[in-house]
């Protein structure tokens, strides 16, 4: 957007003074048959890929909402996720951070690439939501940096570390592989989006020769893919909807996850941006707006990005809104935009229903027995302890039939319980099965347990099946009934999950199925 690209203009030359001076649920997706174009890519990162790519099968909660951060040593705060939050009762589910400041100077070009961001990514990525970086990148041209919207001179030399720019392009793939490096060491899978808009004309790495482009690109790929072994990024191709070329720079099918476009423009459903996603989606990847905004600020209405969405780019697999007066909280609609049922936020995003670690999926539950709680139709008088939200009837996971009772939890705050309290007699039964589940994201620490339990007779006597490891995956627990008092008298029914040593962050568990015999 060229108001934007202005405010970029204006924000360097602002930047530089100050130098010199100083989840409705998501219903449960497909086999695991969307892998990334990195063969080594982590399990997580398979999971996202894979979770999103799935979305536009669904008839609800089919898009992902995205809001833009900010930039990470100019700017980034939560501020405005927060307002968003405030304004539309949601949080987006994909969170935004620009790892660049390239209208910026600084006499170690590398300061001017910053992932200071990632402490509050990191947060997002332990709350339930996904992330995504830019990188506005100083220019390699100069040993100074800045330059963001001055066209490099020979592009090619990004080809070549034995020319000057070559070795400061380098170094800033470095400081970038640093702040990735970091994501993956705490397990945190990244859609990575470089060179964005690079058809256009405004920043330096837009519109250079297109097959030079290209290998400047996979060379990229190769760089942080093979030689800093990063195998937590999704990468993102995303031309500009205003200009030409949209899919001559594209780099090959073996080098880009998720095709895209960044799109302002007052009428969401203009013949422009419907001829980019076209011409995107031919390209036969998980399509997404990186990026959509107004060119009115304030006054535009975000709910025709819904009505676009549903009418016009039924493909799309996330949106991410930019901030400041471009930001759905400042315009009008937000709350359309945000709340409706095509709509997926932070908390509905459960990788888990996608694929588990290592591939697999839960295993069904034994069948057979007399159904205590299957959760189809509510929760079944269930309640929790020590959770942080919920219980709720959810179909993003379930053992047995399609829902399944689900309660967010505090990993630092020890053992929580999902449990039906209430006089059942199980006389003359012999065994009680569940099965459990934790969420795939949070910090698990050693590991997670889960037991089994009843509760008897008026002392409220305590038994259990005894602990078992529950992963995303699910796990099936059983309870042998055989030595216990007071069958007649059983007053409560529950799961109780330990979190392992050095757990943290929030996290999500489950109960379904459970049965007795």
């Amino acid at each position: 957007m060229e108001s934007r690209r202005l405010r970029l203009a204006l924000s360097a030359a602002a930047t530089a003074l100050v130098a010199a001076s100083v989840l409705t649920v998501i219903g449960r997706a497909d086999a695991h048959t969307v892998p990334p174009v990195n063969p080594n890519a982590s399990a997580s990162t398979r999971s996202v890929l894979n979770w999103l790519a799935h979305l536009p099968n669904r008839s609800s909660n089919r898009i992902a909402s995205g809001f833009f951060g900010g930039y990470s040593n100019s700017g980034f705060s939560l501020a405005q996720t927060e307002e968003l939050r405030n304004a539309t009762g949601q949080y987006p589910a994909i969170l935004s951070c620009d790892y660049g400041s390239g209208w910026a100077t600084n006499s170690d070009i590398t300061a001017l690439v910053d992932h200071s961001c990632n402490s509050s990514l990191k947060s997002w990525w332990n709350s339930g939501g996904l992330v995504t970086i830019s990188v506005h990148s100083p220019s390699p041209a100069n040993a100074n940096g800045g330059g963001l919207n001055t066209a490099m001179g020979n592009f090619a030399d990004l080809l070549n570390p034995s020319t000057a720019a070559g070795a400061r392009w380098r170094q800033l793939m470095d400081k970038m592989a640093a702040g990735l490096q970091d994501l993956e060491n705490a397990g945190v899978p990244v859609l990575f989006r470089p060179f964005h808009e690079m058809n256009g004309d405004w920043f330096w790495w837009g519109n250079r020769d297109q097959a030079t482009f290209r290998q400047v690109w996979q060379q990229m790929h190769s760089y942080l893919t093979g030689t800093k072994g990063l195998d937590n990024l999704l990468w993102v191709y995303s031309a500009d909807f205003s200009r030409g070329n949209r899919t001559a720079f594209y780099p090959g099918a073996s080098y880009v996850d998720i095709v895209g476009m960044d799109a302002y423009d007052d009428n969401p459903q203009t013949s422009g941006i419907q001829s980019a996603y076209n011409e995107l989606t031919a390209l036969g990847k998980p399509f997404a707006f990186a990026e959509i905004g107004p060119d009115s600020q304030g006054s535009f209405d975000y709910g025709r990005w819904i009505t676009a969405f549903q009418q016009n780019y039924p493909r799309t697999t996330y949106f991410l809104a930019w901030n400041d007066g471009w930001g759905p909280a400042r315009n009008a609609g937000a709350s359309t935009l945000f709340n409706s049922s095509w709509t997926a936020n932070r908390g509905e995003v459960d990788l888990g229903a996608v694929t588990e670690p290592g591939g697999g999926t839960t295993s069904p539950p034994p069948t057979g027995g007399t159904l205590l709680a299957g959760f189809e139709s509510g929760t079944d008088g269930w309640a929790g302890t020590n959770v942080t939200g919920g219980p709720w009837r959810v179909n993003e996971w379930a053992a047995q039939g399609s829902y399944a009772l689900k309660s967010d939890v505090n990993l630092a705050a020890g053992a929580a319980y999902l449990r039906r309290t209430a006089t059942t007699s199980l006389s003359g039964r012999t065994t009680l099965r569940a099965t459990a589940r934790v969420a795939l994201w949070g910090n698990f620490g050693t590991g997670s347990q889960a037991k089994l339990y009843v509760k008897t007779g008026s002392g409220w006597q305590w038994y259990d099946g005894g602990a078992a490891t529950v992963t995303s995956s699910g796990v099936t627990l059983t309870l042998s009934l055989g030595g216990v008092a007071n069958l007649g008298d059983v007053r409560e029914i529950g799961v109780q999950f330990v979190p392992g040593s050095g757990a943290s962050g929030g996290s999500a568990v489950y109960v379904d199925n459970v049965t007795v015999q």
